[in-house]
């Protein structure tokens, strides 16, 4: 009879010598453990989860430009698509959890260096004018998007079931001042958004124009004149479709 072993993390201070037993079974303690795609570690924070996908997407972003190079597709918007596609539903995995890592700088790097290769420009060439020149914006932008429909998503989830457990210990946790994912949002809505913080509990009501007023702010700034899909200049009006937009 084959036994499957299983593996427990500890993630705050326990004895070293402490046994974990599970129906007589000594349980084995590891240091880290890669869970539905996302690496964990027995540290507070989600940095070393970003680096590895960092290192996942790119050998996904060899593999595409090896398979590009050989099936000779050297349409720009169609390599595009493949990214999107490919590497980055890879790179933005849970990216709603982890979009306030001080190591979302590695990710960036991925996605400038996709779009300065398309360019054929040198690393060194300004950030803003790739962007600028694909009409596109920081990955950053995309991924609090996301951070902000999974807010308002969760804060709506009924407190009987697991997530909605979860949001209620989020909210206990932002009350008494401690670290949380909840902070992070109200931190990012303090310093882009500081009139959303009001109604900050219940939720945020305009997630997406939020995060896309400020894309088209950057991207002005940078000098594209190309905007999001469906944003309306000095309106609040934005088509949902322009999530999609955000490269």
């Amino acid at each position: 009879m084959n036994v499957k072993k299983t593996k427990v993390m500890v993630f705050n201070f326990v004895d070293p010598c402490q046994k974990f037993v599970f129906e007589s079974d000594i349980i084995e303690r590891v240091q880290t453990f890669n869970y539905l795609g996302i690496l964990l570690e027995t540290t507070p924070n989600l940095d070393s989860a970003v680096e590895h996908l960092a290192v996942v997407s790119k050998r996904s972003l060899f593999a595409l430009n090896r398979q590009c190079a050989e099936l000779r597709i050297m349409d720009v918007k169609l390599r595009c698509d493949l990214f999107n596609t490919l590497v980055r539903s890879t790179t933005s995995y849970a990216c709603e959890i982890w979009v306030d890592s001080k190591k979302i700088e590695v990710i960036e790097v991925v996605y400038r260096g996709f779009l300065k290769s398309l360019l054929g420009v040198r690393k060194i060439t300004s950030t803003s004018i790739v962007l600028a020149e694909f009409g596109k914006f920081p990955f950053e932008h995309f991924a609090w998007g996301q951070a902000l429909l999974y807010y308002n998503h969760v804060s709506t989830v009924a407190k009987n079931r697991i997530l909605g457990n979860a949001w209620e210990a989020q909210l206990a946790m932002l009350v008494t001042g401690k670290k949380c994912w909840v902070r992070f949002v109200k931190k990012w809505l303090l310093q882009n958004q500081p009139q959303k913080v009001a109604s900050f509990l219940p939720p945020t009501q305009s997630p997406l124009e939020t995060t896309l007023q400020l894309a088209a702010a950057h991207a002005l700034q940078a000098g594209t004149t190309e905007l999001p899909l469906g944003t309306v200049p000095e309106s609040t009006h934005i088509h949902p479709t322009c999530l999609a937009r955000l490269v």
